[in-house]
């Protein structure tokens, strides 16, 4: 059983235009990788990346916020 925020994250993807959909759901599933691994944004770190990894991007990670904040005024 789904709890009510999980159900609406998945009705809104379903919602989403067809071409939308795997986009949007593979932007959300990053977003939660990177937020489960990293629970605070520290910005760019000693090390001089983001995140303490030279893969991690400040952009991208703020591009799925905004799409996830979307979802929430939905």
């Amino acid at each position: 059983m789904l709890a009510p925020h999980e159900t609406k994250l998945i009705d809104t993807l379903r919602n989403l235009p067809e071409d939308k959909q795997a986009p949007m759901a593979k932007a959300c599933t990053e977003l939660l990788i990177l937020a489960e691994h990293n629970p605070r944004c520290a910005g760019i770190g000693i090390d001089g990346f983001p995140c303490g990894s030279p893969s991690d991007e400040c952009e991208r990670c703020h591009l799925l916020m905004a799409a996830l904040e979307s979802f929430a005024k939905a």
